[in-house]
């Protein structure tokens, strides 16, 4: 067995099916190099069946890799419990990982690598293949540019990383960037902008594909007008911290009501042709 000096940091909450959370926690043990740690956020109450598949794979694992789970009694949202998480994280590389997607083999391994010959990196994240049946069988790519100058251009628009490939170092995430602010929906987004105001050349990305990302429904839940004020909220957040431009503010804006507020035949289209690969 190979070990990562790396924690995975997940977050669980009450609506997650128990099919799914046993799949990317299973996703994590089957790695090339298995992290040392995983930490589990239990954001507020959880029913019964997601309890059940929490406790059978805290004791079929706990003899391979130290098993965290860090219980919030009333739920936050998701910014806030990733905070709680961090601050149980012991090891210099903390991994996110959604509960919902599926990590593929050499997610962990690749990232740890990478963090060994570029000493100045400080987040790392990767491509995603996004399915709906399978994760063996993907529907859509997201990919994400790769050179720094272009991470952070790409940035000014839209989210220069992928959430759930992330992997960075913990001491400068906690330490210097003081984790993850409230910003709901965006709370990952606004830590890079974060991160490349303070350093552009902070942030890398792989161009192989990390995890494979249930996407059943997507659409459909990024629309309608709570959409378009949640990414209206967040943009002027942006804005008024100094972390975009008005120009970006009014692009993002006006580019995030068109497509929130159109049919989601329309959307569909647009995730395929313009946002995916």
């Amino acid at each position: 067995m190979k070990y990562a000096n790396v924690s995975v940091l997940m977050s669980v909450y009450f609506k997650e099916k128990p099919q799914f959370l046993s799949e990317a926690m299973e996703s994590i043990i089957q790695q090339t190099k298995v992290p040392r740690q995983f930490v589990i956020v239990c954001d507020g109450h959880l029913p019964n069946t997601l309890e059940e598949v929490l406790n059978r794979f805290s004791q079929k694992y706990k003899s391979l890799l130290e098993i965290t789970l860090v219980r919030v009694k009333h739920r936050k949202n998701l910014g806030v419990a990733l905070n709680y998480g961090l601050a149980e994280c012991k090891y210099p590389l903390i991994a996110r990982m959604d509960s919902d997607d599926h990590a593929l083999p050499d997610r962990i391994a690749l990232q740890e690598n990478f963090f060994a010959r570029h000493p100045k990196s400080m987040v790392l994240g990767g491509t995603i293949q996004e399915y709906v049946e399978t994760w063996e069988t993907p529907v859509s790519y997201r990919k994400v540019p790769i050179e720094a100058s272009k991470i952070f251009e790409f940035s000014r628009k839209r989210n220069p990383l992928n959430h759930m490939t992330v992997m960075f170092k913990r001491d400068f995430i906690n330490n210097v960037m003081h984790g993850y602010h409230d910003v709901p929906g965006y709370e990952d987004y606004e830590l890079w902008l974060r991160v490349l105001n303070r350093d552009a050349m902070a942030i890398s990305n792989l161009p192989q594909v990390l995890v494979a990302a249930r996407v059943s429904g997507l659409q459909s839940r990024r629309g309608g007008f709570k959409y378009v004020l949640q990414n209206i909220r967040a943009r002027s957040l942006f804005f008024d911290e100094g972390l975009i431009s008005l120009k970006d503010l009014i692009v993002s804006i006006a580019g995030g009501t068109v497509v929130g507020l159109c049919p989601e035949a329309v959307r569909k289209v647009v995730y395929k042709k313009v946002l995916r690969g």
